[in-house]
């Protein structure tokens, strides 16, 4: 009986602890905070902002509920304007659109993720790795 209370203990134990090591997974549709700009800065360093500026004649097709389309067809075709995201986006909170992880030559991977500005023909993409590191960003 002893035996069974002390395991019955350890494992009630172990899985409280794993429980709290669970890490927050990023999903579409949850928001992201993007936190205020350095005060020395006029801009954040992980992420820029894209601006569409001419659309392919067959429009762009998003799935806004799962991402999909979002980097083939919001990136691809079509022409846009890339800056870095200035600093009056900070304190913010934006509905993230979609999620990629890039393997990189040097065999590391590169987390993107990108969100709604709220404007049509923008979306912000974000450094996820970088931004997380420099706190420009939490969940």
């Amino acid at each position: 009986m002893r035996i069974f209370i002390l395991l019955f203990f350890s494992n009630f134990i172990t899985s409280a602890f794993a429980q709290q090591m669970v890490d927050k997974s990023i999903e579409i549709g949850m928001t992201v905070h993007i936190n205020k700009c350095n005060a020395t800065k006029k801009s954040f360093e992980s992420m820029d902002i894209y601006t569409k500026t001419r659309y392919p004649k067959t429009g762009i097709k998003i799935d806004t509920l799962t991402g999909d389309g979002i980097f083939e067809n919001f990136f691809a075709p079509g022409d846009f304007d890339a800056k870095r995201l200035p600093c009056e986006y900070g304190n913010k909170n934006f509905k993230i659109a979609a999620f990629r992880t890039f393997d990189e030559k040097d065999g590391k991977q590169r987390r993107v993720m990108i969100c709604y500005t709220g404007k049509k023909r923008s979306m912000i993409w974000v450094e996820v790795d970088k931004a997380l590191e420099l706190k420009e960003i939490e969940f």
